[in-house]
């Protein structure tokens, strides 16, 4: 064999061995990486490389996700940059990377790992452009966000909470009970159930701030709240609506019935001790008022807010009968 052939094979053969030299330190970085690398043609719309990272991000090995298609694992898909969009169909998304008008694209997914599990996952690419200057595919990563989205949604729930839960007692606040109201009153004019809604006023808490201070009046109103919550329904919606003011709305409860659950609230009450700690036990217990007003069975026009106006009057008419009173329309 010529010497210049011998030349030209030991020439290719380490050229050979520096490309593979090269091709294992790229797969040794990608597969310690925790983000997983890949390479997507339009033409085809088929991943050309996959980096072996994604055996930890998804439980397959590269082969296998060559067989079975990455997209075939995405339960749902949110565009980053159109406002985290939910996208129903790639059908327009991929006729427009085909034409080259896509550029860098940033998208979250929800993912079937191999083993069942569901994860979201992060993916950033950018356009791979060939020889010529067109777009010929795009060069991106993934990445498992699970976690930070599960922390985002937490968050989420704390704050969606706190606009309709009052801080102070963890019951539903005025919004919230004005919300729900309105729902039972629209349910009820499609079942013809009667509906009461009970209005509690705590008296004395000027008193009892001015004898103590207002981490007791702040005791006092927790407690009651507890109590209240306690000897009703969980059908009931309780709500803290002002500092000493309580609003309950009993689904499928005629007034009557409410009277009776609001003798045993006054009962309960007057019998808790809420000063037994206190080193100044002037007060031994607190007082409340309670106003009730229903609905009337076949009466179609009846309103929340007329409702709940028409409670807020057998409420004054409790607090002018005394302490521990009750006033109900009807009764």
């Amino acid at each position: 064999m010529p010497q210049s052939t011998m030349h030209a094979i030991s020439k290719a053969f380490s050229k050979l061995s520096r490309v593979g030299s090269l091709r294992a330190e790229v797969d040794l970085l990608t597969s310690c990486s925790s983000d997983t690398v890949y390479r997507l043609r339009y033409d085809t719309m088929q991943y050309d490389y996959i980096s072996p990272a994604v055996i930890n991000l998804l439980g397959y090995s590269v082969t296998e996700l060559m067989q079975i298609n990455l997209r075939s694992l995405i339960i749902e898909t949110r565009i980053v940059s159109d406002g985290m969009k939910i996208v129903d169909s790639y059908d327009s998304l991929e006729e427009s990377r085909k034409r080259g008008e896509v550029q860098k694209w940033q998208a979250d997914y929800l993912m079937k790992t191999k083993d069942g599990r569901k994860i979201w996952v992060s993916d950033i690419s950018h356009p791979w452009f060939g020889k010529n200057g067109a777009i010929i595919g795009s060069t991106g990563s993934l990445r498992d966000i699970t976690e930070r989205i599960t922390q985002e949604e937490k968050i989420r729930h704390e704050i969606s909470k706190q606009d309709f839960t009052d801080k102070l007692t963890g019951l539903a606040n005025l919004r919230t009970f004005w919300i729900r109201l309105e729902e039972e009153i629209r349910r009820r004019r499609r079942s013809n159930e009667e509906l009461s809604v009970m209005l509690i006023s705590i008296n004395g808490l000027d008193e009892i701030r001015d004898s103590y201070d207002q981490n007791m009046v702040d005791e006092v109103i927790t407690a009651i709240a507890k109590l209240i919550r306690r000897n009703l329904r969980e059908i009931d919606i309780i709500a803290h609506i002002e500092e000493k003011n309580f609003a309950v709305m009993m689904p499928n409860t005629p007034v009557k019935e409410a009277n009776m659950a609001a003798k045993r609230i006054i009962k309960i009450i007057a019998e808790h001790k809420f000063f037994a700690n206190a080193l100044d036990n002037n007060v031994k217990s607190c007082s409340i008022s309670i106003g009730i007003e229903g609905t009337i069975p076949g009466d179609d026009n009846a309103e929340a807010n007329a409702i709940y106006k028409l409670a807020e009057g057998q409420l004054y008419i409790a607090k002018r009968q005394g302490e521990n009173q009750i006033a109900a329309a009807g009764i």
